[in-house]
């Protein structure tokens, strides 16, 4: 799993994940690279990315959200629930609805 995202340039006045009681509140993922990078390609899916592109950014983004889990909690086994996932995709006007994107996620 990738190691914590460091937006280039900016200091963040939070952590990525932040656990309150039994609960862990994940925020501010992106598809990385193995090396903590941004993952390529970027842009608008339908114009500058395929929908596969689109899935395996949507993958990366899991697995940077699950590294920082990891980190946190020690044990990915004390995740018991997902509570809310809310994402976020940038596509192209016309594109179809990105619900069903969502459910590979879940």
């Amino acid at each position: 799993m990738p190691p914590p995202p460091k937006p280039p340039g900016v200091l963040l006045p939070f952590e990525f994940v932040r656990v309150s009681g039994r609960r862990a509140l994940i925020s501010g993922h992106g598809p990385q690279s193995s090396d903590g990078s941004f993952a390529v390609p970027l842009g608008k899916l339908g114009r500058d990315l395929t929908v596969e592109q689109g899935y395996a950014a949507a993958r990366l983004a899991a697995l940077s959200i699950l590294g920082s889990l990891h980190r946190t909690l020690g044990d990915l086994d004390r995740i018991s629930a997902w509570v809310r996932v809310f994402g976020m995709v940038k596509f192209r006007a016309r594109l179809p609805t990105t619900a069903e994107r969502y459910q590979r996620f879940l």
